[in-house]
């Protein structure tokens, strides 16, 4: 789970090296690794089949602030997802 935490880490990083922040964002760490983003939870589902899913929920996530940083990691079959904006 480290080895992809700082593979999605370092991917999300370069990403929003090149965009605008948002008014209200975190602009990250200022210093030696100037790092921008860094994943503070992980969450992983393992499913049997293709049979299995999580269907379409809302997480009341509001201490994360109005433009929180999501990244994911698919290992095996593509997913979708859906992510309001």
């Amino acid at each position: 789970m480290e080895k992809a935490c700082k593979y999605v880490e370092n991917i999300v990083n370069d990403e929003m090296r090149q965009r605008e922040r948002l008014p209200l964002e975190w602009t990250g760490r200022h210093g030696a690794d100037r790092q921008l983003w860094h994943a503070n939870v992980a969450a992983a589902n393992c499913y049997e089949g293709t049979q299995e899913s999580v269907g379409y929920h809302s997480d009341q996530l509001t201490y994360l602030g109005p433009y929180p940083t999501i990244a994911s990691l698919s290992l095996g079959k593509l997913i979708n997802s859906c992510l309001p904006y």
